[in-house]
């Protein structure tokens, strides 16, 4: 077979498949106490090898969540529960035994604590 003709059929055959597609489902949405931030709690699903999992993304009032994972936390293997402190900071209280990947302690000037509910 003519090279030209098994490089044809190669490039069709793998186009589109420069990624996987990747989708953010929302849970939560909810601004804080001052008005100009917001905390997004959702499910970051990249196909049929995600499994469950919990994102909490730290962003500005009018900003769109962006297609990344999330910012401030990312875990699965539990739940977590996200709440806004009347001082201005972020409270995660998340289930014993759930497998954190990301726990940052400063998201945006935004100060979170992390409490582990046994």
């Amino acid at each position: 077979m003519d090279r030209r003709v098994i490089a044809a059929f190669l490039s069709l055959a793998f186009a589109g498949c420069d990624g996987v597609e990747c989708s953010n489902e929302v849970s939560q949405d909810t601004v804080s106490p001052d008005g100009a931030r917001r905390i997004i709690v959702f499910s970051r699903n990249c196909g049929a090898t995600t499994g469950f999992n919990t994102q909490l993304a730290v962003l500005s009032k009018g900003e769109a969540l962006p297609d990344d994972g999330g910012n401030a936390f990312i875990a699965d293997k539990g739940g977590a529960k996200f709440s806004w402190k009347q001082d201005g900071g972020i409270l995660v209280v998340f289930d014993h035994g759930t497998r954190i990947f990301k726990r940052e302690t400063n998201v945006r000037g935004i100060q979170i604590e992390y409490r582990e509910d046994k």
